[in-house]
């Protein structure tokens, strides 16, 4: 018995070499991590046999070393001849996109072996951040992804979707981005292109390094990778990688929001020719910017993980990524730091010093004046637009707490819970406010604009795009729906059951409203909570008094903009078509009253009807709200709370509604009559 153990175990020896291919497969690993590994898979090592000695190596004959001459030449003349050649050498490296593509086709297929050793800790990390939802470039696949990385056959696998998805998505961008830049050169007059051609403005670079750029052969390399989707490795993926770096590195160090910025000025630039087709540049200025924020964040940064893969032997978060490993990433794309695009360094002038002075104090009026809910002239100006859109409405006297359902019920329609707030119940006003604001952003969702190009209004800590388009949902959702379920249900209540309010059930249902109140609509709303228990926050919106002074801050930059630029009507950051004729898909309550009092019939070049004044209109009633939800000392906090609905003056009982008015357009023609009254006797 003990012999044949003695022969099973001799029978059970590896092959030459076996076991460096095990250690090649799972990688550089740490001692704790190796000996983790060996506790959790077990087993046993087995002996590898003996390799017959390679005598390939070994020397047939005698090694003879050539010697070259200098014949008669110094050492410095060898140094300099030598110097030129290798300069030379590496600008024809370094010449264009055909070579790396040329170089990759006649080359081997690309194998694990073309990349960088890394420590377990660093491929682990890597591999994390490609497995990201954010890149997807590896198959994330839970708990079998330790499998997976000692797999040699699976460890470096990129996703299908990658291959043909991704890598086609990334070239119609490059490629629209690349023709965008080219357009802008073939239409700029002959005077603009021979500054292109020569002058050392970092725009005119931009403009030149760009206009050489083809995606012919990053094209190749595409169709390459798409052909091998089903197999497709990261090393395979290294020529296609290292095409498109060796030409968006050149640009990629001017700044994420200075490319913005240089198509902006280029666009100033043409449009001040008098031959300048506006809309035309206008339309490329708005794609070129576009497509750039896709490149920089689906494509420089989509694809950084591979980079790093590729060239370096480390894990480096982006972006710090670029500047820690400038030297690699140079490498691996064959060019130097000459061939590089860098933000210009600010040029002295006589005035910068005024102006900084005075940027600097505009700066500190901004910080001062901005304080949420702050009643200023902005209000006040709000307050007195909102008289004059909506006359005898109530909003002159809002001390008072006038009662908005007679006049703006026929006018917006408002759904059923709107009819029983009290006049006092500053939700009402509230609620007004909200659909008032709607009507205005229904315009503005058709002005161009530019904010996440925005190096400041981008900072900011909300999206303004998704702002617009989440604004209609506090009334039609938190308010039609979330509240007004709860406080419909305790007004009939109370309606059909006198005791209701002391039951149980009624204080839930009060303490439930009052809470939504304070979470979605007023901060600073105060009572006296019928219960202890706090019900929790279920709306998936920011609340709005955020949401308020974010706009508030996005709009009071914008026209603090258009203001500065109004007389020669220039370019406005952050606004692409500020002088245009506004334009509502459909007219509503506020467009119709809009068009008559900024003149909408008249001409487009003397009209007031523009994105610029419809931004303005916007800001005061934006400001109204703002003052009225944000401000502790509103009118807004100091009704008393126990006023919630309407209350019949004959029995106390809960009134569901009252008579309307029906005089709003007959005011507001009157009021229009009597300010062109009062402008023809000036």
């Amino acid at each position: 018995m003990a012999n044949s153990d003695s022969e099973f175990k001799a029978s059970k020896t590896l092959e030459p070499g076996t076991i460096d291919k095990i250690r090649q497969n799972i990688g550089p690993i740490d001692p704790l991590e190796a000996q983790s590994l060996a506790n959790k898979l077990g087993g046993e090592v087995l002996r590898e046999r003996a390799s017959a000695p390679d005598t390939s190596n070994m020397p047939r004959h005698r090694q003879h070393t050539e010697v070259v001459r200098a014949t008669g030449r110094s050492a410095s003349d060898i140094s300099a001849a030598s110097g030129a050649l290798s300069s030379t050498t590496n600008r024809t490296q370094m010449a264009s996109v055909n070579q790396i593509v040329t170089t990759s086709t006649v080359k081997r297929k690309k194998t694990e072996e073309d990349l960088p050793a890394l420590t377990a800790r660093d491929l682990k990390l890597i591999d994390r951040v490609m497995m990201d939802p954010e890149y997807d470039i590896k198959p994330n696949l839970g708990l079998f992804n330790f499998l997976f990385r000692i797999s040699q056959k699976n460890r470096e696998k990129v996703t299908k979707k990658f291959g043909e998805y991704t890598v086609k998505k990334h070239i119609e961008h490059m490629q629209a981005f690349i023709s965008t830049i080219k357009t802008f050169i073939q239409l700029s007059p002959d005077h603009y292109k021979s500054k292109i051609a020569t002058e050392t403005d970092l725009k005119f670079k931009f403009l030149r390094t760009i206009g050489k750029w083809s995606m012919r052969d990053i094209k190749v390399l595409a169709l390459d990778v798409e052909n091998a989707a089903d197999n497709l490795t990261v090393s395979m993926l290294i020529p296609f990688v290292r095409a498109v770096y060796h030409e968006l590195i050149t640009i990629y160090y001017i700044g994420e929001q200075q490319i913005p910025a240089l198509i902006k000025e280029i666009y100033t630039d043409i449009t001040a020719y008098p031959d300048a087709d506006k809309a035309k540049m206008q339309m490329l200025a708005k794609q070129g910017i576009t497509e750039w924020i896709y490149i920089y964040n689906q494509v420089i940064k989509g694809m950084y993980p591979l980079l790093m893969r590729m060239c370096t032997s480390e894990y480096v978060e982006f972006p710090r990524f670029f500047t820690a490993q400038i030297a690699n990433i140079l490498q691996f794309v064959n060019h130097t730091k000459f061939d590089l695009l860098l933000p210009e360094k600010n040029k002295k002038k006589p005035e910068d010093d005024k102006k900084k002075t005075q940027e600097e104090a505009k700066k500190k009026l901004e910080q001062n004046r901005h304080v949420a809910g702050k009643k200023d002239e902005l209000v006040i100006s709000g307050l007195k637009m909102l008289e004059q859109l909506f006359p005898k409405a109530g909003f002159s006297a809002l001390d008072a707490h006038p009662d908005m359902y007679p006049y703006f019920q026929p006018l917006f329609d408002f759904e059923d819970g709107f009819n029983m707030l009290h006049p006092e119940n500053p939700l009402q006003v509230t609620v007004v406010l909200i659909k008032i604001i709607e009507e205005f952003l229904q315009g503005c969702r058709n002005i161009d604009f530019n904010i996440k190009a925005d190096e400041k209004l981008s900072e900011l800590p909300d999206d303004f795009n998704l702002t617009l388009s989440e604004w209609a949902s506090y009334h039609e959702d938190l308010f039609d729906k979330k509240y007004c379920d709860y406080f419909k249900n305790y007004v009939n209540s109370i309606y059909s059951q006198k005791d209701y309010a002391r039951t149980q059930y009624g204080k839930e249902t009060l303490n439930n409203f009052l809470w939504r109140a304070k979470y979605w609509f007023l901060p600073h709303y105060k009572f006296n909570a019928p219960i202890l228990q706090k019900p929790s926050n279920d709306s998936r919106y920011k609340p709005l008094y955020a949401r308020t002074d974010y706009l508030r801050t996005v709009f009071t930059t914008l026209v603090q903009r258009i203001d500065q630029n109004a007389a020669g009507k220039k370019t406005v950051l952050g606004i692409m078509n500020p002088w245009d004729r506004y334009q509502f898909d459909l007219p509503n309550v506020i467009s119709k009253r809009l068009d008559v009092l900024l003149g909408a019939k008249r001409p487009d070049d003397v009209t007031n009807a523009t994105n610029a004044n419809l931004i303005k209109y916007t800001l005061c009633m934006i400001s109204v709200l703002d003052w009225w939800i944000n401000n502790a000392s509103s009118p807004a906090y100091t009704t008393s709370t126990e006023n919630q609905y309407r209350v019949s003056a004959k029995d106390g009982s809960p009134e569901f509604s009252v008579p309307v008015r029906t005089d709003q357009n007959t005011l507001f023609a009157e009021n229009i009559k009597k300010s062109m009254a009062a402008r023809a006797k000036k």
